[in-house]
């Protein structure tokens, strides 16, 4: 008995063991199975983290744009301003699409209506001859309508446009009387630790060269993108955003002496802002003619430079980084990469550097 009782003890024990190995090796090999359920979850929960703080930007980004109210308040503290404002609508609203209405509206459908009605009175080959001498002549006359009178009105406004703003922008920069004093004081910081004299100048002049280049070829990348078939409109429309809200910011971070790395990196790592930012300004254009939509753009961009000017951008962005604050920093979205590739050399023979530091070209390379 006794013998046979160790035997089965032996047994029993040689099964419990087996038992334990197999269980072993089944949770092993199930182990796999869910970390990879687990580290899609943690994938998928991080995505909505970051598409509610992108949604966030957007919004927090329109709804600052619409801030009309920031406008009015900067033309009733600065008489410049609101001066200038006024010249703008003026210039723009008045004679620019004011032609465009007389010419389209007024003239043009006179002069069609002069040239075709001597032929209605007519009947046979002389008839056709007539209206076909008369639409010819139409068209000459709309060709000289438009260049010699739209086109050079539109010339002028741009380019009276451009130094208006630059003045509205600098004056409402002015009547901010806290903002401006902060910002005088990074820029002071800012210029004795970059450096004085012809070499700060030549770094200036550089970098504005370079972003008007850089710009450029934006433009023409949201003029190629466009053409896509379904999908084209919808970048494009996202594109115009950017451009705009890009626009709207770039008067006063130049007053704040922020350098050209600066702006990009705050701007590409706070894009979904920036892109709710400049939708108003693309929604109020979008659907209209080219002509037309550039005369209601001229008389609206002064309001959102002013809203530009009076919003603290990084305090609005700071807010909106509470909803998911267990996220580390928002990603860099390289959006003038292809500028940037393209024109980098431009910006290493205008920008003077010593031999041992590294240019803003370079470092921003390695930030993308």
């Amino acid at each position: 008995m006794a013998p046979s009782q160790g035997v089965l003890s032996e047994a029993v024990a040689e099964v419990g063991s087996a038992q334990r190995a197999a269980g072993i090796a089944s949770v092993s090999s199930s182990s796999p199975l869910s970390s990879a359920e687990l580290n899609s979850s943690t994938r998928w929960y991080k995505l909505r983290l970051h598409a509610s703080r992108a949604g966030a930007l957007w919004i927090a980004g329109f709804v600052e744009a619409c801030r009309i109210d920031r406008a009015v308040l900067l033309c009733r503290r600065s008489k410049e301003v609101l001066k200038k404002t006024g010249q703008i609508f003026v210039l723009n609203g008045c004679i620019f699409l004011g032609s465009i209405w007389l010419l389209q509206r007024c003239l043009l459908p006179l002069l069609l209506w002069l040239l075709r009605s001597p032929s209605l009175r007519q009947d046979g080959d002389s008839a056709v001859g007539r209206s076909q001498g008369g639409g010819l002549l139409h068209s000459i006359i709309i060709v000289l309508c438009y260049g010699l009178w739209l086109f050079p009105i539109y010339v002028i406004t741009f380019v009276v446009n451009c130094v208006w703003y630059n003045d509205i922008a600098r004056h409402a920069y002015r009547a901010m009387d806290r903002g401006g004093v902060q910002n005088q004081k990074v820029s002071q910081v800012q210029m004795k630790n970059d450096s004085s004299g012809f070499r700060s100048i030549m770094l200036t002049i550089g970098e504005q060269i370079y972003s008007i280049f850089m710009l450029g070829v934006f433009f023409v990348e949201i003029f190629a993108v466009s053409y896509i078939p379904y999908i084209g409109q919808l970048f494009s429309f996202v594109m115009l955003s950017w451009l705009y809200a890009y626009y709207c910011f770039d008067y006063k971070w130049g007053f704040a002496k922020w350098n050209l790395e600066r702006r990009l990196l705050f701007f590409e790592t706070n894009w979904a802002f920036f892109a709710g930012f400049g939708s108003p300004c693309v929604l109020a254009t979008f659907f209209l003619s080219p002509l037309v939509s550039a005369g209601v753009m001229n008389v609206l961009f002064p309001l959102f430079v002013l809203v530009a000017t009076a919003l603290n951008q990084e305090e609005v962005v700071k807010k909106c980084t509470f909803i998911s604050p267990s996220l580390p920093n928002p990603t860099r979205l390289p959006i003038f990469q292809i500028p940037n590739t393209f024109l980098g050399p431009v910006l290493k023979v205008l920008q003077p550097r010593s031999r041992n530091t590294p240019s803003s070209i370079d470092r921003r390379k390695k930030a993308y």
